[in-house]
């Protein structure tokens, strides 16, 4: 992208007020709706204003009829007001579907919107749905004055399974907290062995069986690191399946961290792994390199634009504990190397996904509509480093 904020005000004679509809749900949309909302201030200095629209979740059936008979004609109500531009904040299945419902809306009432996809599932959710699902993934994203990727994968999802001709850019995740607790990692003491630090809600699909069939791995190669595991999960059958492959001895698990006590966590830390088997960004992969670590991940998603391969961590197939266990291994044998590469991962952080350069990003979206009269066909910005 090219654009990025600076210190001068760029304020236009009017303000260009936009409605951003997203989750009051803990999870990673709502982790960005908050940076957005702390950044209030920046965006207003380029004339751009931000309000918000809290959605529920469709998992109970009580929450879907207050959808239709309370969200729906509160939407309506906001959008009597002074909107703009509508950006809706967008994983799969329900969080989808309703989100359509409000742009549908949108639409109708002449405003501009915008579809923003968080999820690393949309290829299979996609594939996965029945025809009338796929019509409706097109509409959606087609219909879109502009779409947002947050990785170049992602962006590339939405470009073929939506048919997508018209802007489209991608935008990743900025992590302020990090970016101003972070740093270079701790510096080896006497004694002190550096531990594989994990952040993530513990589950098969993060890649946490990987992760301890790699630990196996590496202890019958002799290799006596220890595994830390922060998240949330069923921390019992976790426990079961570190001593079923035989390194309950070498596995920590910390429970939920937040704030200080993971960028602390972290900095501690002598490499991060995060096996997904998907994963759309990576914000807890972004905090983790702020924090002066090297990678280890998975070819996939958003770890092919954080992670530069042999430079600020590794890159594996997801599902191959012996290709992780091969890469973790050089990095613990290898101090000088891991440390070089966390402080290069540093940088890269820093340069590309700082809350100033990432502001940057979602200013040229807003000042793309704002000069338009409807869609853009032939915008795209998909290279986000």
């Amino acid at each position: 992208m090219g654009r990025m904020v600076s210190g001068e005000s760029t304020m236009p004679d009017a303000m260009l007020h936009v409605l951003h509809v997203g989750p009051k749900q803990p999870g990673g949309i709502n982790s960005v709706l908050r940076e957005l909302d702390a950044r209030r201030e920046a965006f207003g200095r380029h004339g751009i204003a931000f309000s918000f629209f809290e959605t529920r979740g469709f998992k109970r059936m009580r929450d879907r009829a207050l959808f239709v008979a309370v969200d729906v004609p509160r939407f309506l109500m906001v959008l009597s007001g002074p909107v703009d531009v509508v950006h809706f904040h967008v994983a799969v299945r329900g969080s989808f579907y309703r989100k359509y419902v409000l742009f549908v809306l949108a639409r109708m009432l002449g405003r501009k919107t915008v579809i923003h996809m968080h999820s690393g599932e949309f290829d299979p959710f996609f594939r996965q749905s029945p025809g009338i699902g796929q019509a409706i993934v097109r509409h959606f994203v087609r219909r879109a004055h502009a779409a947002i990727g947050v990785s170049r994968a992602t962006g590339a999802e939405l470009a073929a399974h939506g048919k997508r001709t018209g802007a489209l850019y991608v935008i990743g995740n900025a992590v302020h907290a990090a970016e101003a607790a972070g740093g270079p990692a701790t510096d080896d003491a006497p004694g002190r062995r550096p531990y594989i630090a994990f952040v993530g809600k513990l589950t098969v699909l993060k890649g946490v069986d990987d992760l301890l069939a790699a630990l196996s791995i590496l202890k019958r190669r002799g290799c006596g690191v220890e595994l830390r595991l922060a998240g949330s999960g069923d921390l019992d059958a976790w426990r079961g399946r570190a001593a079923a492959h035989d390194v309950a001895d070498a596995v920590r698990f910390m429970g939920w961290l937040d704030g200080d006590a993971k960028f602390a966590f972290l900095r501690d830390a002598g490499l991060f792994c995060m096996p997904s088997h998907f994963e759309s960004f990576g914000i807890a992969t972004l905090e983790a390199m702020l924090c002066g670590l090297p990678v280890v991940g998975t070819r996939l998603g958003g770890f092919l634009d954080l992670v530069r391969e042999g430079e600020t961590g590794f890159l594996v197939e997801p599902r191959d504990p012996v290709a992780l266990a091969d890469r973790i291994g050089a990095l613990v044998a290898d101090r000088p190397r891991a440390k070089a590469m966390g402080a290069a991962g540093l940088a890269h952080a820093r340069a590309c996904y700082s809350t100033q350069v990432i502001t940057g990003r979602y200013v040229d979206v807003y000042r793309d509509l704002r000069n338009s009269g409807g869609g853009m066909p032939g915008v795209s910005r998909m290279d986000s480093r």
